[in-house]
This record gives C-alpha cells, structure tokens and sequence, in this order.
C-alpha cells in the first residue's frame, strides 16, 4: 500500500495499491520522483533486484536491474538518495548505486563501506539536505531509542544521541527529516500500535496512532506540487568511437630543375698494340765441353721393322740439334 502521511498531525491517507513490494525508498529532487527496490515479478537468478521511481500517485517506472548478479533485495532493509547516489544497506554494508541516466556507470554499484555500530542496525534513513549526511532511528540496545547520524562516504558515525520519549526493543521502519531538520519517525509496533514521533533536538512527541504495521518504509518530505515527470532512458546502444579526422595531405615540393647532365671529359683510347707473334725460345748455349773420345757402339742387329724406324727418328733428332747449333754458331761469327 502507497500512503501518505500528515507531518504535522501524523495522520495517513491512502494513496494507491502496489502491485508488489517495494523496499528502501528515498527520493530523489533530480528525478523528481521515488525511487526504491523491488525483485517482484523478476527472476531473482538472472535479475536479482530492479531500481524503481514512483510518483505521487504511485505509477511506478521500472529502470532495469542493478548490475550485480550477487545483490539481493531480500538484504535490504533501509534506502536514502544524496545527489545521484542512491544508498541501501546490506546488513552491515552500505551501497552506493549509480541513478544517473547520462553516467557511464548507471545502476551500477560505485562504492561499498562497512557501516559503524549503530548505523549497521538501522532500519531506515533519510539524508540531511543541508549537510548528506545520513539519519535514523535505532532501537538495538535495551534503552531508549537512539537518533543516529553516520557519513554515507565512510559509514561511520558522526553522532548518536538517546531520546527518552522513543520506545527501545522495537523496529523505526520508517525515518525522514525536513527542510528545518525536524526529524520524524514511524516506530512499527509498540504496545500494539505503529506510532507517529516528531523529533526536535533531543526531545519527542508522538503525533498519532494505528494499527500495527510489519513493514514500513518512508522516501521522504516532498515538494507540492511534484516536479515533471522523469522517464527512464532507452537502453543506449553501442556508438563506435569516431574515427580520428585525416591528416591534412602534405604540401607537394615544386619540381626542382633537373641538372644538366654531366659529360666526362673523352679518355683517351689506348693503342692496342699489334699483336706480337711468339717468338721462338733462344736456344741455351750449352757449356763447351772437352770431347770425349768417341766409342764404338755396339749395333744389335736389326730384328723388327719398329727398331728401324727407332733408329731414323734418333737420327732426325740429332741432326735438328745439330742444326741448330751450325745456326748459331754462324751468328756468333
């Protein structure tokens, strides 16, 4: 069920009926609208939980779901949205989901810290609009309730105060604060009842009662009139990078004159000498020697033809060496 709740005198009016749950809400003043978790109606194995906005008449948009197959809607127990972060804690964990259409990381978890002690118990906060700094209602210990202030960038806590008035032992679904910094909380059941506390300082006063609620949830004090609506972006497809511009063609260098060409200076042509016909060894002129009185051969008889013509060319021999020695010896004289 959508409602709305009177600030000033805690009463509730009815705005609408959900189709399905919807968990951590808080508000966004960019979009103009709620926004909020919800796994109804999606398969929790491929799409674990979707980032919804609702308006003021409780039309609900469907974003997508948050890009992390290992996140679960069934974890969360408290929603806040400073700027374009939308805060949900995890148990003990503080996530950071990206609600930017035009960021490059939409709806995708940016940032993860571990949350102090007793931020980690909160059930629901609401961000401070002066500082972003995150507020709840804890009810952990065995006194009163506790308004706790923690830095959504580390989770740490940078204030707690108990006030007497809030019920302790008990479960503060729903938180919000106003432009004065007048915090108003929704205690689900105590003593039967779901109760209405406005919280100034560290003083309380109960606004109203009715029945008992096991799940409530606050976004926060909206404008009136609601700002226009926003509508979720298209899916946006994949744009290639723009080709880089062409390099300006490079500047064509004038023809230089070609250089007159060089003529090598005539070599001069070399005589071929006429050809020079081999000429005929001198004949080496032996060393005079003392002559050897002249032996008697013995003559084998002739018994083949090939011994005659051994002996002709012996012969022939002798008489070209001594002719040629006659030869020189006439050009001696």
């Amino acid at each position: 069920m959508f409602t709305k709740v009177d600030a000033s005198s805690g009463g509730v009016t009815e705005v609408a009926r959900l189709d399905y749950a919807v968990n951590a809400l808080g508000y966004s003043p960019a979009l103009g609208r709620l926004v909020g978790l919800t796994s109804k109606g999606h398969r929790w194995w491929k799409n674990p939980s979707h980032v919804v906005l609702i308006d003021t008449r409780g039309v609900v948009n469907d974003l997508g779901p948050v890009d992390a197959h290992w996140f679960r809607t069934d974890d969360v127990s408290a929603g806040a949205v400073v700027g374009t972060k939308f805060y949900v804690r995890d148990h003990a964990r503080l996530h950071a989901i990206d609600i930017d259409p035009d960021s490059p990381s939409y709806l995708k978890i940016v940032r993860t810290v571990v949350l102090d002690w007793p931020a980690l118990t909160l059930d629901d906060f609401t961000a401070d609009p002066a500082s972003g700094k995150l507020t709840g209602v804890s009810a952990a210990g065995w006194g009163p309730g506790e308004v706790v202030s923690f830095d959504p960038m580390t989770g740490r806590v940078l204030a707690k105060a108990e006030i007497a008035e809030l019920p302790g032992r008990s479960t503060y679904g729903a938180v919000l604060i106003d432009s004065a910094g007048t915090v108003y909380a929704i205690n689900n059941g105590y003593k039967g009842r779901s109760r209405v506390y406005r919280i100034t300082g560290t003083t309380a006063a109960e606004l109203s009662t009715g029945p008992q609620m096991g799940m409530i949830d606050a976004a926060g004090c909206l404008p009136n009139p609601m700002p226009p609506r926003v509508e979720p972006p298209a899916p946006r497809p994949e744009v290639p990078a723009p080709l880089p511009p062409p390099a300006p063609p490079a500047p064509v260098p004038a023809p230089a004159p070609a250089p007159a060409p060089v003529v090598p200076p005539p070599s001069p042509i070399a005589a071929t000498p006429p050809p020079v016909a081999p000429q005929q060894p001198m004949p080496v002129r032996a060393a005079r020697q003392k002559p050897e009185p002249r032996k008697e051969l013995a003559l084998d008889p002739e018994t083949t033809p090939m011994t005659k013509s051994r002996k002709w060319a012996m012969v022939t021999v002798i008489l070209v060496m001594l002719g040629a020695g006659a030869a020189a010896a006439r050009a001696r004289g």
